[in-house]
């Protein structure tokens, strides 16, 4: 019994974060595939470092725009009035508990922060329906730091957990301020105890004709399944009487999804099926 209730403890206690979106702009084409770039000026829009940057000083070498492998996400400043945005493909962050967004970023403090010469903002946005977005960071959240100092973010993004359609848009907003970069962009996602616990199940075939299949290779031993329609009505229940593995027939089924409801000794847990 004590035995039991530990292993129960660790995995009520255990949650594992698996990621949603990877992108380090280092691909042949840009924007990368789903991504999408917008500007009010045709001449000046986000492109694929390294490029040439305009640098505030004359006298000072070009800035190197490229923040790890051997390409970025960058925009040039420029003497003009510039929204800029750089868009990531919709990603969804139902059945999660948490997530977070991470970044990095090469900025000029001089015309983006500093008081007396600021003239711009990166803002870093977020939108669950491609038309409203709210503004998670700016580079003045950062505090002090170097000119083109590369910037290491990280955003909390838990309060969007259960959207289907999640976007981020990095936006330049600026008149005569800095040019700079951003990569290594990563969005993950917390799955809490029942998705760690389901993660262990393997049904197969799915989709299924007639019989599927509920095995693991955790030992754990399965009490009884029940499947149910999308309506949540059970349709079908199976005693498995302790075993690791079990057949069902869904062959009497109607096509469509279901769910195979499992109790377990270690939890209860969830796994979607496609009845052809």
């Amino acid at each position: 019994m004590k035995k039991l209730l530990l292993s129960l403890l660790v995995i009520s206690s255990f949650s594992v974060n698996s990621q949603i979106l990877s992108e380090g702009f280092e691909g042949a084409t840009f924007p990368p595939t789903g991504w999408t770039k917008a500007s009010t000026l045709a001449t000046t829009q986000w492109d694929s470092a390294p490029i040439t940057l305009q640098s505030a000083t004359p006298l000072l070498p070009l800035i190197t725009t490229v923040i790890t492998g051997t390409k970025s996400a960058a925009i040039q400043y420029v003497a003009q009035d510039l929204d800029a945005d750089l868009i990531s493909p919709a990603f969804s962050l139902v059945g999660y508990s948490g997530a977070t967004f991470t970044f990095n970023a090469k900025i000029g403090y001089e015309y983006m922060v500093d008081p007396a010469n600021a003239a711009g903002d990166l803002l870093v946005q977020v939108s669950t329906d491609g038309a409203t977005w709210t503004t998670l960071w700016v580079e003045e959240d950062q505090g002090l730091f170097e000119d083109y100092e590369i910037l290491a973010v990280s955003l909390d993004l838990t309060p969007y957990v259960g959207e289907s359609s999640v976007k981020i848009r990095f936006r330049y907003s600026a008149n005569d301020a800095d040019s700079l970069s951003v990569d290594d962009v990563v969005i993950t996602g917390t799955l809490g105890v029942k998705d760690v616990l389901a993660a262990n199940f393997k049904t197969f075939p799915n989709p299924v004709n007639n019989i599927i299949t509920i095995s693991n290779d955790k030992n754990i031993m399965l009490s009884d399944v029940r499947v149910t329609d999308v309506n949540g009505r059970t349709v079908k229940t199976i005693n498995a009487n302790n075993v690791s593995e079990v057949q069902i027939n869904v062959a009497d089924l109607n096509a469509g999804v279901y769910f195979l409801n499992i109790n377990s000794d270690s939890g209860k847990a969830v796994k979607k099926i496609v009845k052809n």
